[in-house]
């Protein structure tokens, strides 16, 4: 695993290499561990076999993962086995009913063309994170730039906007998030915290020309999950924000997991019911 130290990392690399050995790895040593293989005989016999037991969310590690056996032209073979539950995060929620229709010789096809949709659907995304980071990039920039030429007004002004928060004497327009954020909902999820900035700009100018102060929109991040998850995962919420981007640095921390349980979206609603 990754706790384990250089010394001993390269030691387990080195035994994997040799006849009659199994050797279970993370999936971070997918990338950039050379299997290199010395025994003459492990090679006759066809080489190191590598076994890659999920579905990669990226066709590159998967071809990274490949490429661990058969280094510097050795002989080497690879296969993929899967355990059909975990791939309800590329078929979705009815992976139950669509993998018998599938299943057979188009398998791998029709689940790289699941994950293909969901990459792309996932770049998009992170076209519209980029495009919000510059504008607040290049605001730091100017900001920086009103210190060093000491523009004593500009900093202020930066600064205000920066940690202005909710105009208590104004009536709040409150909304709640919730999402399932269990193994299915990965690409839905991380599309969520791509656009979110998005939203919270549209509903300020919308806000500006109504005439209402635009800090008087606030939004909770809710995600729940599977009940066999643990208590600390069960539920998860951020704080009341009235800012795109200090919504988004919590949900960033928020990762989808699980799936195979009772979705505990009863808790997910009690906690709606709690905070209205």
């Amino acid at each position: 695993t990754e706790q384990t130290s250089k010394e001993e990392r390269e030691l387990f690399v080195k035994r994997s290499s040799t006849i009659g050995k199994v050797t279970l790895l993370t999936r971070t040593f997918g990338r950039g561990t050379d299997f290199i293989c010395r025994n003459q005989q492990l090679l006759l016999n066809g080489g190191i076999h590598v076994l890659q037991t999920f579905f990669s969310e990226e066709l590159s590690e998967e071809y990274q993962i490949m490429g661990r056996t058969a280094r510097q032209g050795d002989s080497g073979s690879y296969r993929m086995i899967l355990l059909d539950k975990e791939l309800e995060w590329v078929l979705g929620s009815n992976w139950n009913q669509i993998l018998p229709k599938i299943i057979g010789t188009n398998l791998y096809s029709e689940l790289h063309k699941e994950r293909t949709i969901k990459y792309e659907v996932k770049c998009k995304s992170k076209e519209l994170s980029i495009e919000q980071c510059k504008k607040e990039h290049n605001l730091s920039k100017e900001f920086m730039k009103s210190i060093i030429e000491s523009k004593i007004e500009q900093v202020k002004q930066f600064l205000f906007i920066q940690n202005k928060g909710p105009n208590i004497n104004t009536t709040k327009s409150r909304t709640i998030l919730l999402m399932d954020a269990t193994g299915s909902m990965s690409s839905l999820l991380s599309a969520a915290k791509d656009t979110v900035c998005t939203m919270f700009e549209r509903v300020s100018i919308i806000l500006k020309e109504k005439g209402f102060d635009e800090n008087c929109f606030e939004m909770q991040f809710v995600v729940y999950r599977d009940y066999d998850c643990g208590l600390d995962k069960i539920l998860e919420c951020s704080n009341w924000e009235s800012k795109g981007s200090n919504l988004r640095t919590f949900m960033n921390r928020i990762n989808s997991s699980g799936g195979q349980g009772n979705e505990a979206i009863e808790i997910g609603l009690w906690n709606a019911v709690q905070e209205v």
